[in-house]
Formats: C-alpha cells, sequence, structure tokens
C-alpha cells in the first residue's frame, strides 16, 4: 500500500496532508485538489514516501537516544552526593536517604550481584523495606540483561536484617509492568 503512495497518478492530490501521508482526494488540472495547492508539501518524484518514512524512523530513534540519555543521567543520583544527615523537617525522609545510602552500598555484597538501582523504599511496623534491582547476568544487547528484584528489610537504625529475591525479568521485557 506504501508503493501505491509513492506513484504520482495524475488523478491524485500530489500534497502531502499534516500527518505526512499524502492527500487521498482527486487532483484538478493543476495536479492539486480542491483543498491544496503549490505552497503544500508535496510528494517529490525525488523522496519517495518510503524515503522519508525511514528518515523519519531515523529522526524518531536519534530524538529517542536523545531523551535517554538525558533521563539516565537525571535520574542517576551518585551515592556519595547524597547526605543522609541532612537537616529536614521530615525525619522520614531522612530516614530514607539513609535507608537508600546503606542499600547502594552494601547491596553488591550482600547480594553477591551487581547492583542496579533502587525501585522502592517503604517504612514497614519495623523499620524499612527496600526493593532493589541487580544484574544478575550480563548480555549484549543489554536490554537482555537478567535483572533480579531483591526485598531488603531494615530495621529503624538501617540495620540489614534479611533479604530475599522477589523475580526476575529480562532488562527490555516491560509487558508484565504495562
Amino acid at each position: 500500500m506504501a508503493e501505491a503512495d509513492t506513484k504520482r497518478s495524475p488523478d491524485q492530490c500530489q500534497a502531502l496532508t499534516e500527518d505526512g501521508e499524502r492527500c487521498s482526494r482527486p487532483a484538478q488540472d493543476d495536479g492539486f485538489c480542491y483543498q491544496h495547492d503549490e505552497s503544500d508539501s508535496t510528494v517529490s518524484d525525488s523522496q519517495t514516501v518510503d524515503e522519508r518514512e525511514q528518515d523519519d524512523d531515523q529522526n524518531a530513534q536519534q530524538r529517542s537516544r536523545d531523551l535517554s540519555v538525558d533521563m539516565t543521567a537525571e535520574e542517576k543520583t551518585d551515592p556519595e552526593s547524597v547526605d543522609a544527615d541532612v537537616d529536614t523537617d521530615h525525619e522520614e525522609i531522612e530516614g530514607v536517604l539513609a535507608v537508600r545510602k546503606t542499600v547502594q552500598s552494601t547491596a553488591t555484597e550482600l547480594i553477591g550481584r551487581e547492583f542496579d538501582g533502587v525501585s522502592e523504599i517503604v517504612p514497614t511496623d519495623d523499620g524499612w523495606r527496600a526493593i532493589v534491582e541487580v544484574v544478575e547476568r550480563r548480555a549484549v544487547p543489554d536490554t537482555q540483561d537478567i535483572i533480579g528484584r531483591y526485598e531488603i528489610e531494615l530495621d529503624e537504625g538501617s540495620t540489614i536484617h534479611g533479604y530475599r529475591r522477589l523475580d526476575r525479568y529480562r532488562r527490555g521485557d516491560t509487558a508484565e509492568f504495562e
């Protein structure tokens, strides 16, 4: 069907619509329908719709890469830059920061796998529960890495009392979470 769109037929308008598709209305003598004229973008002989779609795909992929780099840089926080002794109005925030720092600094040694991130920290009746992710198996591409999610239990003083694996998943497999 895309191939049919790229061929210029004398009876089809040669203008492109706002979403980049070729206008499907019949053309008048000038090659345009009643709604379009020479000032509108047109399907040109030098660039087919397929080429235009490839360019759009490449631009979208580049934008995605640029955004993911920016988001990754924004989301990552250096554990050393987190000051658990910060004066805050809420002791819970101070506690969360202390738990996060403890979990980040000890998860690799405790679980025996490379630490990847903290996905959850919540207070419990006995202290804190943190959910961390570790890389259980590296792969190329990294979207095929096997990630393990672990629950770590801590007391109110951020001392670790235990941990357990909750599940495993491939880094690129988000179907379960969507």
